[in-house]
């Protein structure tokens, strides 16, 4: 790979914070396209490739300010853009994913663990801003974890049709104690919450947190640790992530000073790569913000697409319409 350095770039205006990068929007009054600002994206991208040494593959979701419904999370369609990021890279051993994420289904998360580690010795993760839930675990099979002091990781803990699945079992589960202590009688006043969620989505939630569970464990003994260490030895690592119960919020932030001793591969990312990184997630949200795009899959070798949402906006009364309702 070609050495690049910051220096190599001097024509690139720098967003070391979004104000930097507001204001840079607001300058442009015209000539501002989206072939310019996937030009600023890309040559981020190589500075860091040259200080990583390595390819950089960004997949990043605009969940932040998206409209709700719109397609931000972690789902099998994602399977396309991991397969096309990585088919650039086939010489490569090793690799950084640059992930911005609410996280969303294990079992893609697991299909697209599979297409990295098929295609590359290492993997190692870039967390810019937040890796939540699916996003978390993804994270979790790599080499190693770089965070910028912002970034946060998120309980593994998954998600039935955005509900914690332990927040649903624990509604069923408060339902039991009720009736175990009060009796049959007062049965009928829970008849809303049994009917609202059905026994077998009670076999789901369990079935879910075993997977994510096992998913993490089995990828941490083999990737992050190389093999040196068994399930067992992880199993506190594990505990800590799944734990709804002690973390009470799926989107609970998991900052580097709570899982620093968890003997995870994790570190802060320092000096330039630090400031590069945070400036890739300025520009990637501020290009969500811009657009109707809601995910992309990026990399230095001309792969840049994503998902958008069609905003439909309510059609505009008449004049004569307005004037007849005032």
């Amino acid at each position: 790979m070609a050495e690049l350095t910051a220096e190599k770039f001097p024509q690139r205006p720098r967003f070391k914070s979004t104000q930097d990068w507001n204001d840079f929007i607001g300058s442009q009054h015209q000539g501002l396209t989206g072939d310019y600002l996937l030009q600023l994206r890309v040559q981020c991208y190589n500075e860091i490739e040259a200080i990583r040494k390595r390819p950089l593959l960004v997949y990043a979701s605009g969940f932040l300010n998206a409209p709700q419904g719109a397609p931000v999370s972690i789902d099998l369609s994602d399977i396309d853009g991991f397969t096309d990021l990585v088919s650039s890279f086939k010489e490569a051993d090793s690799v950084d994913v640059l992930v911005h994420s609410p996280g969303g289904q294990p079992d893609a998360t697991e299909r697209i663990v599979n297409i990295l580690r098929n295609n590359f010795r290492e993997v190692h993760f870039i967390i810019p801003h937040s890796a939540y839930s699916a996003a978390t675990m993804l994270a979790l099979s790599g080499n190693s974890i770089t965070i910028h002091p912002s970034a946060t990781l998120g309980p593994i803990d998954p998600q039935i049709n955005g509900i914690p699945a332990r927040s649903i079992k624990r509604g069923f589960e408060k339902v039991r104690d009720i009736l175990k202590e009060e009796g049959p009688e007062a049965l009928p006043a829970y008849i809303p919450l049994i009917e609202k969620y059905s026994l077998d989505l009670l076999e789901i939630c369990e079935d879910s947190e075993k997977l994510s569970k096992e998913l993490v464990s089995d990828w941490l003994c083999e990737y992050m640790f190389g093999g040196k260490k068994r399930a067992e030895d992880v199993k506190e690592t594990v505990d800590f992530f799944s734990d709804y119960d002690r973390h009470l919020l799926h989107s609970r932030p998991l900052l580097y000073k709570k899982i620093k001793g968890l003997g995870l591969n994790i570190s802060i990312a320092d000096n330039d790569l630090q400031e590069l990184i945070w400036e890739a997630y300025i520009m990637l949200n501020g290009f969500f913000n811009m657009t109707t795009f809601v995910k992309l899959y990026e990399n230095t070798r001309g792969v840049t697409w994503g998902k958008q949402v069609n905003i439909v906006q309510p059609p505009n009364p008449n004049p004569q319409q307005k004037k007849q309702s005032s």
